[in-house]
């Protein structure tokens, strides 16, 4: 996860960007404060949080106009409580809720079960299909603005390259994430990786009635595309811009 986690520092620095980094600990104990910031980048593989972290999250972007990019895959996908500032305790059943649990309960995640499924955030969710392989995105929706200045057509791939060594062959990989019966109505799907078994990471947006608009790619293999892959800079770029104008 860390080396994933630098080459979007890098990259964001290479492109001169200035963020502050938090750890998540901190947006659960109240450090970050979500009200001084425009946007807020998630990546990689955030799959643990608090029930007050995805709330806060949540009215954030919806009651107050929040811009989030969710740059990674299998995130929110259960949660935790906080014992101390050391230790936490993982509501994964006393078995672990596993897939087969999940489709008899009727529930779409780990944290559908104990609050709601996370797509109604982010826009998609986690599933099994596609697990631990990769590929590239082909495009849906190429007349989109997050598709500016690529060139791209639908029907075209993008996100060949990536620098992810564990699961190597392109952006859409590793863990993915798909739309699913929660996700906010208006939920526009960009483009789908091209992984076997219909388990290629979705990449969608959505905006909400306060202004408030998220992006994501579902895909944990994401960011460790962006130092080599020209397209998935450009359209990272693309959403950050505007995210930050708005």
């Amino acid at each position: 996860v860390c080396p994933a986690e630098w080459r979007l520092f890098g990259w964001l620095e290479k492109e001169d960007y200035q963020y502050d980094l938090y750890a998540e600990t901190q947006f659960h104990s109240g450090l970050l404060d979500l009200s001084k910031y425009k946007v807020l980048v998630i990546s990689t593989h955030p799959e643990y949080w608090s029930k007050d972290m995805y709330f806060k999250l949540k009215s954030w972007v919806f009651d107050e106009g929040g811009k989030l990019m969710y740059l990674g895959g299998n995130g929110l996908n259960c949660e935790v409580e906080f014992d101390d500032n050391f230790n936490m305790t993982v509501l994964n059943g006393s078995n672990g809720i596993g897939t087969e649990n999940l489709k008899k309960l009727g529930k779409e995640s780990r944290f559908d079960v104990t609050k709601e499924s996370e797509a109604n955030l982010l826009g998609v969710v986690y599933t099994d299909s596609g697990v631990m392989t990769a590929a590239p995105y082909k495009a849906i929706d190429a007349s989109h603005w997050v598709f500016k200045d690529t060139g791209l057509r639908n029907g075209e791939t993008f996100g060949d390259k990536s620098l992810h060594v564990r699961c190597s062959g392109g952006a859409s990989g590793h863990e993915t994430d798909k739309m699913s019966p929660s996700s906010p109505s208006g939920t526009k799907l960009l483009a789908k990786g091209l992984n076997p078994d219909n388990g290629g990471a979705e990449i969608v947006y959505h905006e909400t009635s306060s202004g408030g608009e998220v992006f994501s790619v579902g895909s944990i293999n994401y960011p460790s595309s962006l130092p080599i892959d020209t397209n998935i800079q450009i359209i990272t770029r693309n959403v950050l811009n505007r995210f930050l104008k708005g």
